[in-house]
């Protein structure tokens, strides 16, 4: 491409560039004309014109080497002529991408950049060939633009497994901090908040660029979380012995290492500012929280070898190059996968070298040559090999499991794995090249068990913008621009260590919100996500559209595809577990064909679904209930579709969708099933199985355990389909509504395999539990929220844990609806439970209907006489309360005295869904009555006790239907853990800032009743010392009486630094207005 002139700035306009990429085409099929991929190679060249060197030649390959030889490196001058051009470039990738509206918007940021860069020119020296020359000046990117480059770097990083999740990347821009002191203070506020209590958001901390003719900001420490490294006087190592170098440098700069010194001794951070000295501090809590490495089956072993790692790596020698921009000092958080520390930081010979430990601690050589080895070395090769791989897998598999306990993101190999080998087939499908690949990076430790090891690194190309290390040690560079006058310097050194501590409250300077380490305040009694959708075209009056096709069946057959989406490998996974199920399925069934793989949702396309298709998807929400990328395509095809386009087809298409969602955010639960199904239903599609079945990962934690119940129901509907698979062609519209298309049978076959999969997921895991008090009556009319406490026998819930509540319905109600169907309560029905016995008509209207809840489905109507039937308001039927529908059908002497009919009314009634709350106690906070008569020995019922606080909703089925009842009846309940409980690993000295809203106080009072149990446990005045907690509460003047006691007990035990209650007000004052507050920062 050629650049714009200096005195006459111009681009190449959309027309250009296609000419470009023609002859690049050409150029490129001319130059490699045999080899069979040259065209992913010049698709690659086209997409990226701007590519750094990988190292290698035609005569000499470096794919093998760990480091390349001519790696490109930041912290350099460039030719301004090279700086425009890969400026000219960022920005035509941010075009192509569709960052600027218009050509026009485009060709104006371009001339404002360039004219940037050639005012900020100077003579240098230059890289490239170490001659005087005009080095390009830097310019100003926008957060967006950066925040696009950081990302797009990361998903060009070649060395990188994990780039599936470049999307989520964070910016915290700190572009305006330019001194030492301020940037150690700053990047580790940032972290401490980008952590977030173990979830770790991934984020770059971005500070200044590097100016023209100097080396940048840079920082220390490999790592912003790194032990130290000693070398002893017998020339051995204690701690790191990659931190060996480091660590004398940061001695010599001041520091004291603890005494006596330990191999798990964590470094302070050292920053250094372009133009300043360094500054030095040391890491806070949560940050210095190490990991111990325990393992479930050795726990003594393990415990003896006292392994430990960091929660998290922070790589502080890398930097970003971005639109020949180079920011030297970057640091990004993330998440370890296993094996980085399992294969390599503890077991690398020349770092911690563990695993001849681990198989002495393990006992792997007992037994060895006879008994006679004493050590590794002893044994031969073969068997010293298997004895070391048995170490290191189990030293692995602990690694992981250590990290599930304390609540800190980790990833496994073979899961990252699949998802980047997911990655870049789906890039591959879209673009025609695959991502960059480092073999040598890539290739796992684990060899061939892992999907990445048989795909080698092809294409081995750097585009950028990149990551990048440094030109220069900042060791090394330090010694060079040491002042003469250093021990002096040294005192200040260590003064700012000692008295700028990084504080965990103060201003922001990110881009964009960095979610903090919080409680989470959505579990409560809200509406579905899926409630609040815009409702579509009802499957039911699609079906009431179409008549059986009988003559159309001859040479049918049933195509089956099945696709996924998910930001996570669990929906894959669960398609690869369906689609083997429906393969063995397919050779028993000859009417049925199965598609040859699985594919993510965005290869659907909405435009050739036809009939005789069964589309199965099994649906992953991510965020707050969205669609994930790779399903997002397929919505947005949809969404484009013009109305008048959307038509319902004279054949269409059936579907069925697991959602694999988590019961415990009510409010987002199943998002983004709901939200395809929708697209489904827009396209004409029809329900096949109930349509959605809403899946529990709260419950089903493995793919296999997520399918059972999901094909329990799908297998006999595939083969009553298959054996009698009709074509659907419109019907006349006088004839819609008319029953005689509808066939009992079928529709109670389907209707009981729905039952029985919705009884165990009732049953699974729910026990009996009953209300023993509540704060206020709710027939009072009381507005503010509810403390409700629930007698839930002899179980021991764990803090900060969340409650499912199934409000079953109360006698009186239950007798209604007995009434209106006109059966009687002790009658058998004709289903049965999952542990095979039958259902009187009393048990199954108390435990599994929802009598609150309108019919979801009407077909059962087509049983009833046609004159009947029209007389009968059916939206009146799908927005009132199903028991009100049965006593309103009943007095009006609609309901036929009809077995069948009464049958299919009762499997049509609304099933009942679970509510989850917050656990609002601690069985901490008094000694459970369930451990006082396991004392005495008594025989008497024990009842340990569990408050909620219950926002009253309108018609709440919970907070209004069961709780505002005479007497409420008994319920069921199971108990689920909470991503809050991540607070639990914090030691109890942590201060911790807390923001609450009204019924959100919920787990907040649950951690404030186990601080004043600890505290009131302490025996001595050392010991007593507890953390501040800062308080912020936004509550209903009603709400504020009900959490005085709590916040009363708290004050009194010294447990808070600082609260503010905000009531409601005219003023529209928030809670988080007093956050900011200068006289709260202060504090």
């Amino acid at each position: 491409m050629r650049l714009p002139p200096a005195t006459n700035p111009s681009v190449m306009l959309p027309e250009t560039i296609e000419q470009h990429v023609k002859l690049s085409e050409t150029a490129a099929a001319q130059l490699l004309p045999k080899c069979p991929l040259a065209k992913e190679f010049q698709q690659a060249r086209v997409h990226h014109p701007v590519l750094a060197s990988t190292g290698c030649t035609k005569d000499f390959c470096q794919a093998g080497r760990a480091l390349h030889t001519d790696e490109p490196r930041i912290g350099e001058n460039r030719a301004i002529a090279t700086v425009e051009k890969e400026a000219q470039g960022f920005l035509e990738e941010l075009h192509r991408e569709h960052f600027f509206s218009t050509d026009e918007a485009f060709t104006s940021r371009l001339n404002s950049v360039l004219a940037e860069i050639r005012s900020g020119a100077c003579e240098g020296a230059m890289r490239e060939n170490r001659q005087q020359g005009t080095i390009g000046g830097n310019w100003e990117q926008t957060p967006a633009e950066l925040e696009f480059g950081i990302r797009r770097a990361w998903r060009n990083a070649r060395k990188c497994i994990m780039r599936s999740h470049s999307d989520e990347l964070k910016l915290c821009d700190m572009r305006n901090i330019t001194t030492s002191a301020d940037m150690a203070s700053e990047l580790l506020q940032h972290m401490c908040k980008a952590f977030n209590g173990g979830n770790v958001v991934p984020t770059v901390f971005l500070f200044p660029p590097r100016k023209v003719n100097s080396r940048g900001p840079m920082i220390w420490n490999h790592q912003v979380l790194e032990f130290a490294g000693y070398e002893m006087e017998d020339g051995s190592i204690l701690g790191d012995p990659v931190s060996v170098e480091l660590t004398k440098a940061i001695v010599d700069l001041g520091w004291t290492p603890p005494s006596p010194k330990t191999r798990w001794d964590l470094l302070p951070l050292v920053v250094m500012a372009e133009g300043d000295v360094p500054a030095m501090v040391e890491v806070p809590s949560p940050l210095r929280d190490v990991v111990h490495i325990r393992h479930p089956r050795y726990g003594d072993e393990f415990r003896q070898l006292d392994l430990q790692w960091v929660s998290v790596p922070a790589l502080t020698r890398l930097g970003f190059d971005i639109g020949g921009m180079q920011y030297t000092a970057a640091p990004f958080i993330g998440w370890f996968m296993d094996a980085e520390i399992g294969v390599r930081d503890l077991a690398d010979t020349f770092r911690y070298n563990v695993l001849p430990d681990v198989a002495r601690a393990l006992g792997l050589l007992d037994g060895k040559d006879g008994g006679l080895a004493e050590d590794l070395e002893d044994l031969p090769e073969y068997e010293r090999l298997a004895v070391l791989s048995r170490a290191q897998t189990e030293l692995t598999f602990a690694v992981h499991w250590s990290y599930q306990q304390a609540k800190v993101s980790m990833s496994d190999t073979l899961t990252s794995s699949m998802k980047w080998c997911r990655y870049d087939d789906e890039f591959k499908a879209k673009h025609g090249f695959r991502l960059p690949a480092d073999p040598y990076w890539l290739a796992p430790p684990q060899g061939s068990i892992i999907p990445v090891w048989h795909r080698g690194g092809a294409p081995n190309y750097q585009p950028k913008p990149m990551i990048s290390k440094h030109v220069q040690d900042p060791l090394k560079a330090w010694e060079r621009e040491k002042p003469d006058d250093f021990v002096a310097a040294k005192h200040r050194i260590v003064a700012k260590m000692r008295h700028k501590r990084p504080a965990l409250q103060g201003r922001s300077t990110t881009s964009n919100d960095i979610p903090s380490a919080r409680i989470d305040h959505r579990l409560r009694d809200a509406p579905a996500l899926k409630d609040q959708i815009p409702s579509e075209p009802s499957i039911n009056a699609l079906r009431t559209a179409f008549e059986i096709d009988h003559a159309a069946i001859d040479g049918h057959r049933l195509s089956m595809s099945v696709y996924f989406c998910s930001a996570g490998t669990f929906a894959e996974k669960t398609a690869v577990k369906l689609h083997g199920r429906l393969s063995d399925l397919s050779k028993s069934i000859p009417g049925i064909s199965v598609c040859s793989s699985i594919s993510p949702l965005n290869q659907l396309n909405p435009s050739t679904m036809g009939s005789s298709e069964l589309i199965l998807a099994i649906v992953s929400s991510t965020g707050q209930g969205e669609v994930p990328t790779n399903g997002c395509q397929f919505v947005q095809s949809c969404d484009k579709m013009p109305e008048g386009e959307v038509k319902v087809p004279r054949t269409s298409f059936r579907y069925a969708i697991y959602g694999n969602g988590d019961s415990r955010y009510s409010a987002t639960y199943n998002g983004a099933a709901v939200i395809v199904e929708q697209r489904f239903r827009k396209l004409g599609g029809l329900a096949f199985a109930e349509g959605l079945y809403h899946g529990d990962s709260a419950i089903h934690t493995t793919a296999l355990q997520a399918l059972r119940p999901w094909w329990a129901k799908l297998q006999p509907a595939i083969q009553d389909l298959a054996t009698d698979s009709p074509k659907l062609k419109r019907r006349h519209s006088d004839e819609a509504g008319h029953g005689h298309l509808f066939e009992p049978a079928n529709y109670q076959v389907e209707a009981k395999s729905r039952f029985r999969l919705r009884s165990q997921q009732l049953l699974d895991g729910f026990k009996k539990a009953n209300v023993v008090r509540m704060s206020h009556s709710l027939r009072q009319g009381y507005q503010g929220t509810h403390l409700v406490t629930l007698g839930v026998k002899d179980s021991l819930y764990e803090d900060l844990s969340c409650i499912q509540v199934l409000p079953i319905n109360s006698p009186a109600k239950v007798r209604r609806a007995l009434r209106a169907l006109g059966v009687n309560a002790s009658d058998m029905t004709s289903l049965d439970k999952p542990d095979t016995t039958n259902l009187n008509h009393s048990s199954f209207l108390t435990e599994y209907i929802d009598l609150e809840a309108p019919f979801q489905e009407l077909d059962w109507l087509a049983l009833f006489p046609p004159a009947t039937t029209s007389a009968i308001n059916q939206d009146l039927l799908r927005s009132q309360p199903s028991l009100d529908s049965l006593e309103h059908l009943h007095t009006t002497g609609c309901l036929p005295a009809d077995d069948t009919i009464t049958q299919s009314i009762c499997l049509a009634l609304p099933p009942l869904h679970p509510r989850t709350y917050s656990v609002a106690s601690s069985l901490t906070y008094k000694s459970p009555p369930a451990v006082k008569q396991l004392k005495s020995r008594s025989s008497a019922p024990t009842f340990n006790q569990l408050d909620i606080l219950v926002k009253p909703y309108p018609q709440g089925r919970f907070s209004h239907a069961f709780l505002a009842g005479p007497t409420p009846a008994p319920l069921r309940y199971r108990l689920l853990r909470s991503s809050a409980s991540t607070l639990l690993t914090l030691p109890p000295t942590t201060p911790l800032i807390i923001i609450a809203t009204g019924a959100g106080f919920a787990p907040v009072r649950c951690l404030l009743q186990r601080r004043i149990a600890a505290s009131r446990a302490s025996s001595s005045a050392s010991s007593a010392q507890h953390s501040s907690i800062s308080l912020f509460l936004g509550l209903k003047p009603a709400d504020i009486p009900l959490l005085s006691d709590i916040l009363s007990e708290a004050a009194a035990e010294g447990l808070m630094n600082s609260m503010a209650i905000v009531s409601s007000n005219e003023e529209k004052v928030r809670v988080y207005d007093k956050l900011v507050e200068e006289s709260t920062r202060g504090k």
